[in-house]
Formats: C-alpha cells, sequence, structure tokens
C-alpha cells in the first residue's frame, strides 16, 4: 500500500513538472514572438595596476648627464565598484602621493527608444534614452548621429530649443542671432568631432546633462529629446556615457603608464536608432527594398523585429516587393511584431 502511494506521489510530480516545463516553454515562445528593444551594447574591461613599467625621470645628472629616475609607483585601486569609479595613483616629483578619480564611461544600461512622424514640413524625430534601475551612476551623455545637414535639434525634456541653444552646432553656429536666449537649462547640446573615429561618419549631435543646473538622469530616469529635418528616416548609430567623464585631483601630468591604460570613446555603451538620412531620397525602387534587406540583420541585433516578421520581410524584400511590407507594416507595428523603429524607416520608404 505504501508503495502504491509512492508510486503515485512520483506520478504527480511528473505530471506537476511536466506541465511546469510546458508553461515555461509556453512563456518563452511568447517572448520570442513580440520585438523588445535590448540595452546599447558595452566591451567590458578590467583595470589592474600594472605590473612592468619604466622608472620615472626627474631631470639628468649635471657630473654624469645620466637621467635620474624614481620608482613612481603607479597603481589602480577601486573607489566604488557600483558606480564604476577608480582610483589611479602614483608617486609625483614632489614625492608625495597623487590620486586622480576615474569614472568609467559604461557604467550605465540604457534603452533607447524612437520613432519618426510625418509633418507638413519634413519628419519629427522623438527620442527617450531610459536610464534602467540596473545601472550604476547617472546618464551623462546621450550622441545621436544623422545625416541631414538640416537635422535641429527641436525639443529636449519638453522645452523647445532656441538658436542661442544650437550655437555650439556646426549647422547653427554662422547663423545670425536671432536675440533669443538659451531655453534648455541644464542640457549642453553640443557636436562631436569628426576627427575622433568613432565619430568620424555623418554629423554626432551630444546632448549632455549638466549635473550643477538639471537634476541628473540617474537609474529609472528618462532623457527625452526630439529632431526636425526634411530627410527621411534610416538607420544611424548612437552611443551615451554615464557618470563624470572628466579626470579628477593631481596637480601635475599622470604617467604615461597609467594613462595609456585609460580607454577612449569606443569605452561608450554603443547601439543604433533612426534619423535624418539625406541620401535615401535617392534611391530607387529597388534600391530601397536593398536598403531595408541588408539592414534587417541589425533590426533584429537591436530587437526591434521578431525572428517570424524577419523570415517575411526577407522574402518579400528579395522578391523586390516592398509594397507588401509598406501595406502590413501598420498591423505588424500593433501586434509588436516590429518596433517604431522600424516602422520609421518603412514608412519612409514610400
Amino acid at each position: 500500500m505504501k508503495y502504491q502511494l509512492g508510486s503515485k506521489s512520483v506520478l504527480l510530480m511528473l505530471v506537476l513538472s511536466l506541465l511546469a516545463s510546458t508553461l515555461g516553454c509556453s512563456q518563452v515562445q511568447q517572448a520570442q514572438t513580440k520585438a523588445q528593444r535590448v540595452p546599447l551594447g558595452k566591451h567590458r574591461r578590467e583595470y589592474k595596476s600594472p605590473v612592468n613599467y619604466a622608472p620615472r625621470e626627474i631631470g639628468y645628472d649635471r657630473k654624469t648627464g645620466k637621467p635620474i629616475s624614481y620608482d613612481h609607483k603607479p597603481r589602480i585601486e577601486m573607489l566604488d565598484q557600483k558606480s564604476g569609479r577608480y582610483l589611479l595613483k602614483w608617486i609625483g616629483y614632489d614625492g608625495k602621493e597623487k590620486t586622480v578619480v576615474f569614472q568609467r564611461g559604461d557604467a550605465v544600461d540604457v534603452i533607447v527608444n524612437a520613432s519618426a512622424s510625418k509633418t507638413s514640413q519634413g519628419y519629427l524625430y522623438s527620442y527617450q534614452a531610459a536610464n534602467l534601475p540596473s545601472s550604476d551612476t547617472y546618464l551623462s551623455g546621450f550622441i545621436l548621429q544623422n545625416y541631414a545637414q538640416d537635422a535641429r535639434p527641436y525639443e529636449v525634456n519638453g522645452v523647445r530649443t532656441t538658436l542661442a541653444d544650437l550655437q555650439l552646432l556646426d549647422s547653427f553656429r554662422n547663423l545670425p542671432r536671432d536675440g533669443s536666449s538659451a531655453q534648455v537649462g541644464g542640457i549642453l547640446i553640443g557636436q562631436m568631432s569628426n576627427m575622433i573615429e568613432q565619430f568620424s561618419k555623418g554629423s554626432w549631435i551630444n546632448f549632455a546633462p549638466l549635473s550643477r543646473d538639471n537634476p541628473l538622469i540617474t537609474p529609472g530616469r528618462i532623457l527625452e529629446v526630439k529632431l526636425t529635418s526634411g530627410a527621411p528616416p534610416g538607420l544611424v548609430e548612437c552611443r551615451v556615457t554615464g557618470g563624470q567623464l572628466t579626470l579628477q585631483g593631481a596637480d601635475e601630468d599622470m604617467p604615461a603608464v597609467l594613462e595609456d591604460m585609460l580607454p577612449g570613446y569606443e569605452e561608450f555603451p554603443h547601439g543604433y536608432s533612426v534619423g535624418p538620412a539625406e541620401y535615401l531620397k535617392t534611391l530607387s525602387p529597388s534600391e530601397k527594398s536593398k536598403y531595408v534587406l541588408e539592414r534587417l540583420p541589425t533590426f533584429r541585433k537591436a530587437g526591434w523585429i521578431t525572428d517570424q516578421a524577419l523570415k517575411r520581410y526577407e522574402t518579400e524584400l528579395k522578391n523586390g516587393s516592398m509594397e507588401r511590407i509598406l501595406a502590413r507594416a501598420e498591423e505588424d507595428l500593433k501586434t509588436e511584431q516590429i518596433t517604431t523603429e522600424v516602422f520609421a524607416i518603412i514608412q519612409g520608404m514610400k
């Protein structure tokens, strides 16, 4: 009798296990059938004290002419692991310990949500850069690429911009002043140099919240930006930064061995969005189909399209049928087969 009861218990456990497994698979399948944006990509790197380094020269011996050097003991110490801050330390020329605070720029998890709508004068682009609760620090920069000379930051966090807000951008720097004053307090709107490899293509606008003037875009908060342009929406890149990136501390230059260990702009989290792309205006119907087809893998990587929709789009586009995708796009958006980014690019192909 005990054996029979035990068998029934085992059978019941197996049934419950199979049911849980089935429900779990069902939830995974359901999650995969809806487009879901992913956070911008990051390349994590470790920061450790240098093991091999040359002594630091401080001058030359007057008698022998040989260099005089000393062990400056360069090292890296963790200050705050959560926020990604480190202490760079060494013995200075004066024999005293020097310290610089370094903030890694990738200590934020950010999802960018973008859309584009047709207006009587062109397009209105809307962006939300969400600093996720999982981030370790505040959002200090949202850097957005575009391919249109008339791309204009129109609004930041609900505040309309003026020419005074845009005077650091190449397209507006030489325009005659209209007497307006800056309205977007606490957000610096600047432009990244094309001399920097990561920003060499197109034009990159940087929206940088200034902590001294504005509430920080802390984890859980969103930076909202709007642009206007006559150019239709295409695939563009974007980057973000987190925390205070300027080095703080020492009264002398940092030793080369420590400076060489610091990352460049490649550390900034990177991803994709939609933005003004003037060159799309000149594409033929077949070139438009090819444009979307070649970018489908990027759409999928960004979480903008489901696998099911991706296969449909590939089939249609390989047959040169943009019309069927245009006809289906609105329904795909409603059913979350694609995001507003893909919808904007497809609609811009009309």
